[in-house]
């Protein structure tokens, strides 16, 4: 960063090391993300980046020699799926499902993205900016800009954009597509190979400078367009702008020893071996990789009769995960089996099954204990793996059980690994860590010298003619024991079978989930009506009233005078009309009204052709006429009368009807204001040659009409 950015932030932590951790429950060092910056002046937020030796992809933590595994006080030489079902060794603590959210905070562990996940991440900058569109040419828009951080590595690429729970599409500029965000949000994917900031962030806002561009850091830049209140609910369900989680392919530098190359894949054998050297500075064998590579790739069938690779893993890692979190995890993502190589590298195998190269016998233990299933509790009935299901957009799913006792009212035991995508995984690692937890036999003893012959090994046989047993054996747990040359051994007998369960004809299917269509639209207000107000003294009211609505919703009331501008109103909860005073007197008042949630979800407008009332401020009509007359003075007719002695009367209408005497063809001709029980008198100046009828009609101050008086017939020749 710049020297005059640097003068402007407060770090809450920075990177203060790039030393190698000597404990045996070494996690990664000083890996995460050194604080959110702000700027002082302009309320800028933004993450401050990563540097050194993090950025340069160098190894984060190191364990006890290579197999960096202590537990139960021992050195712990072979570990698999078997001691995690036993209860010898941790279970794994992972990224739960919340790494679709987007969060803000002082220190954040950055994260690393193998296989094809969906993820959010943390901020990388909030900035308000009322000159949204100014670096782009465009009508100036208020927007919030914001940015995620993806992974802590270099990515593929984003196959799949989503915004809250909504899939989204974009064009070719990044804008999106989709309702009813269309428009509203533009999204710049930056996959780590970035050698520049963003161009809009570094256009409107001081702060970023030309350093700012999150080296070696996936990241996505995004900005969520300010719209009128009544859409805000609509575009923004949760009241700020939009969680950015897409489905994303992440590592891409993935080296595959049968080729020589790197890349993206998802191979679960090249997984291990890139997480364990580039991330806890294992070594490890590569050819020993690529023949797990091989099984890891090997087509098995699945439930539908289709075929997909054995083994993969997608998943989503923390830097607050020690070594032993992180083993566990992928032990129980492809039924691994991890082991230290007399040479001092880490060795794994994937889930599958060999012939044990070894047996052991009577004479090479220096004590044994076997255990039947017959003498154990039958206290688990079924088990089942959970998993992350993409056809549920990655959310998280459980397999078919998989049973295993007699007792169906026994217990079910539910594993989580968040590191599977796929049914048939999920349900061939379940069905492992059921024959695991219920085997025919479970061993521990106390081998010879010849332990060491076992490191590596993760099946054996055993023969022991004192108790008549031979069977093979899966090794959970092989550890020495600390000073002597004595070894402890930890297994449970396995058959070949169980490791390539026939999918066709034991797979369950994956448990159906009804999709509900949920109707998220608020109901409308099924009516409106609008009604003068009487016997108010001289004063305009209208009473604007609707059917009742349920005690969850709102109302709120809009209204305008004479097609001007509207002006909203909110009821408060059970109100069911409003009381509109202080109006003109004649003019014309306009209403619509709808339904608001609590969560500030809005109805539309009801009725689509608002409701129109004319506002009356007098209501009650004058008396009639006490005297009417008309008579021809020369080409002119006058009229004259005496006005109703009442006081609501204000003004006469005259009517004049030509060559008839129905009243429903007169036409208006004169208003003439007068005083109440006046006599007054109306020339009407030469209308023609006819017989002329006139009628004459009281109305009061409102316009309110009294009783007719007339027709009164005058005849020009």
């Amino acid at each position: 960063m710049g020297d005059g950015l640097l003068r402007k932030l407060i770090y809450a932590a920075i990177l203060g090391t790039t030393c190698l951790s000597t404990s045996a429950q070494a996690g990664p060092v000083g890996a995460f993300l050194s604080g959110i910056w702000t700027g002082l002046s302009t309320g800028v937020v933004a993450g401050a980046g990563i540097t050194g030796a993090w950025a340069t992809g160098a190894s984060i933590g190191a364990g006890l020699a290579a197999f960096g595994g202590t537990f139960l006080g021992r050195v712990l030489f072979s570990v698999g799926l078997s001691a995690i079902a036993q209860s010898l060794a941790p279970k794994p603590k992972v990224a739960p499902l919340e790494v679709m959210t987007n969060y803000a905070q002082d220190l954040s562990f950055v994260e690393m993205a193998y296989g094809e996940v969906r993820k959010g991440g943390a901020f990388a900058l909030s900035a308000f900016s009322q000159d949204g569109a100014a670096s782009e040419g465009m009508v100036a828009k208020a927007r919030r800009h914001y940015g995620v951080i993806l992974a802590a590595h270099p990515i593929e690429g984003v196959i799949a954009h989503y915004l809250y729970t909504w899939e989204v599409e974009t064009d070719e500029a990044g804008v999106v597509t989709t309702d009813p965000i269309n428009g509203r949000c533009k999204i710049r994917l930056y996959d780590g190979t970035q050698t520049a900031p963003d161009a809009i962030w570094d256009a409107l806002f001081p702060e970023v400078t030309a350093a700012d561009y999150y080296p070696g850091l996936a990241y996505a830049a995004l900005y969520a367009e300010r719209v009128a209140d009544s859409e805000f609910s609509k575009v923004y369900p949760r009241g700020r702008e939009w969680a950015y989680a897409p489905v994303l392919r992440g590592e891409n530098r993935i080296y595959d020893p049968r080729t020589g190359t790197t890349g993206w894949t998802n191979n679960a054998a090249l997984v291990i071996a890139d997480v364990a050297t580039r991330w806890y500075g294992k070594a490890v064998d590569w050819d020993e990789v690529a023949a797990q590579a091989d099984i890891s790739d090997a087509p098995v069938t699945n439930r539908d009769g289709g075929t997909q690779p054995r083994w993969t893993i997608n998943t989503v890692l923390r830097t607050d995960m020690t070594w032993e979190d992180v083993r566990a995890h992928l032990t129980m993502c492809c039924d691994a089996f991890f082991y230290e190589r007399t040479d001092g590298k880490l060795g794994f195998k994937v889930g599958h099954y060999e012939e044990p190269p070894l047996t052991l016998t009577d004479a090479d233990f220096a004590a044994v204990s076997l255990k039947h299933k017959a003498t154990g509790p039958d206290d688990v009935y079924s088990f089942a793996y959970r998993y992350v299901e993409p056809a549920r957009d990655y959310a998280e799913e459980v397999t078919g059980a998989v049973v295993v006792g007699s007792n169906p009212a026994g217990g079910r035991s539910e594993q989580e690994c968040y590191g599977i995508t796929s049914h048939n995984q999920a349900w061939r690692c379940a069905y492992r860590w059921a024959k695991a937890s219920k085997p025919e036999w479970r061993l521990s003893g106390t081998l010879k010298f010849i332990g060491r012959e076992l490191m590596g090994h993760r099946f054996v046989r055993v023969q022991l003619s004192e108790l008549g047993l031979d069977a093979v054996f899966e090794v959970a747990t092989l550890a020495r024991n600390a000073g002597s040359h004595s070894w402890s051994l930890e297994a449970v007998s396995v058959d070949a079978a169980d490791f390539a369960p026939d999918a066709l004809t034991l797979e369950p299917p994956r448990p159906v989930r009804a999709t509900i269509a949920e109707d998220g639209t608020v109901p409308v207000p099924a009516s409106l009506t609008g009604a003068v107000v009487e016997g108010t003294g001289g004063v305009a009211q209208i009473e604007w009233t609707w059917p009742a609505q349920t005690e969850d919703l709102k109302q709120r009331l809009r209204i305008r005078r004479d097609g001007g501008d509207w002006y909203e109103l909110t009821m408060v909860a059970g109100q069911s009309s409003y009381l509109d005073t202080g109006l003109v007197d004649g003019a014309t008042y306009e209403a619509q009204v709808r339904n608001v949630t609590v969560a500030g979800r809005l109805s539309d407008w009801a009725p689509e052709a608002p409701v129109s009332v004319d506002a009356v401020a007098n209501t009650l009509p004058p008396g009639g006429f006490g005297y009417f007359s008309a008579m021809q003075s020369g080409s002119s007719v006058a009229l004259s009368w005496t006005a109703p002695n009442d006081s609501h009367f204000a003004a006469a209408r005259i009517y004049r009807a030509t060559d008839s005497t129905d009243l429903g063809d007169a036409s208006l001709v004169g208003l003439e204001y007068g005083a109440p029980n006046a006599t007054d008198e109306w020339l009407d100046a030469a209308p023609g040659t006819g017989a002329h009828s006139y009628w004459i009609e009281p109305v009061n101050g409102s316009g309110i009409p009294g009783t007719v008086s007339g027709p009164q017939t005058v005849t020009i020749s």
